[in-house]
């Protein structure tokens, strides 16, 4: 017990080590012998440290140590950049729909007027985007994929929720689209347009009523023709199939609008390989290929790397029908690539057609 030592015993054992470097509390039997035995063979004094100051210590360390450097990109900025050329896709613009936000709950809202301003702001924004991007092309590729208007006469109930007669909505697209491409002028050498139809543009109620050419979105694309026929560098090109194979930059892409597609559960995927591997077998019967397949229609973006299967959005977003019977719908957006002659698509951006789509005011009802 420590209450059995003298105080010089205890000061004793507080200040020294036992011949197996002991302290008291860690071997106190060694201290007993040593101290009531008298054998102090071996004792070691415990000496007290010094006090230390981290500051001190932590900045002496660092002194020691070799300074490190950052590292500076080494490439001459723009001047060593393999030219690309860009491919925007462009389709279901639905010009004439109309979605009142009361029917939708606050999630959409579309107009003819909103959907000038989209479609403007889609050319402002690849401006905007030259502005940074240090590649920048001289040319650009725009892919009409279909659904340029909503037309009149597809259902029952359209003229409800459509804004004016199919006439008009024939006249105004074409001038809305005649202006986005003198927009994209500002900022392009070359403008190369070409051209696919689709379901919404169809001359009768029943798909197999018409054929499918006699379509209201050729025409458009043909008076849109007429109207930049003087511009140079500047050229729209359309068929009359329901598709169009053409070159960008050494690559080939098959253009449609991608109402053939088939599958469940919103964008068919599979039924996207299926169609790019049926393309595929009928060029191989006259020995060429489509690098990619590029369709639309379902209103959500895809861009399969593997597969080379890309898919537009669209300018409305959600509509009374995807919304309320659906119940699916995506942000307005439309597909911007990056091609290049040796890789293909080597890049793509979704471009938002809204700023922020988080202030969208959905109806809460408490």
């Amino acid at each position: 017990m420590l209450t059995d030592y003298t105080a010089d015993e205890l000061g004793y054992m507080s200040t020294h080590r036992c011949k197996h470097r002991h302290t008291y509390k860690e071997h106190p039997s060694c201290f007993e012998r040593e101290v009531r035995g008298g054998s102090l063979e071996g004792v070691i004094e415990i000496k007290k440290q010094p006090e230390v100051n981290i500051d001190d210590l932590a900045d002496k360390v660092l002194k020691r140590l070799p300074p490190k450097k950052r590292y500076f990109p080494k490439y001459d900025k723009a001047t060593n950049l393999v030219p690309e050329v860009w491919l925007q896709l462009f389709s279901d613009l639905h010009f004439g729909l109309v979605v009142k936000a009361a029917e939708v709950g606050g999630l959409s809202e579309y107009t003819p007027e909103i959907a000038t301003e989209r479609t403007m702001y889609l050319a402002d924004t690849l401006g905007r985007i030259l502005e940074y991007y240090p590649n920048k092309p001289d040319t650009i590729a725009v892919a009409f994929l279909g659904d340029m208007i909503d037309n009149s006469i597809l259902r029952g109930n359209q003229r409800a929720n459509i804004a004016m007669d199919l006439v008009s909505q024939i006249m105004l697209t074409t001038e809305l689209l005649t202006d986005f491409l003198i927009e994209l002028s500002k900022y392009f050498q070359f403008i190369k347009v070409f051209a696919v139809y689709g379901n919404h543009g169809r001359s009768t109620k029943g798909i197999t009523d018409a054929p499918p050419l006699e379509n209201f979105d050729k025409l458009i694309y043909w008076a849109v023709q007429q109207r930049i026929a003087n511009n140079k560098n500047m050229f729209l090109d359309f068929t009359d199939a329901q598709h169009m194979l053409i070159e960008i930059n050494t690559w080939r892409f098959w253009l449609e609008h991608g109402d053939t597609l088939k599958g469940w559960a919103g964008i068919p995927y599979y039924g996207a390989k299926r169609e790019r591997s049926g393309i595929s077998d009928m060029m191989s019967l006259i020995r060429t290929q489509a690098d990619y397949l590029v369709a639309a229609h379902f209103h959500n973006a895809l861009f399969a790397v593997d597969d080379h299967i890309l898919m537009n959005g669209s300018v409305v977003g959600g509509d009374l029908y995807s919304i309320g019977r659906l119940r699916r719908m995506a942000v307005p957006h439309q597909m911007l690539y990056g091609i290049n002659e040796k890789h293909g698509v080597v890049w793509n951006r979704p471009i938002q057609l809204i700023d922020n789509p988080r202030n969208l005011k959905v109806e809460i009802h408490k």
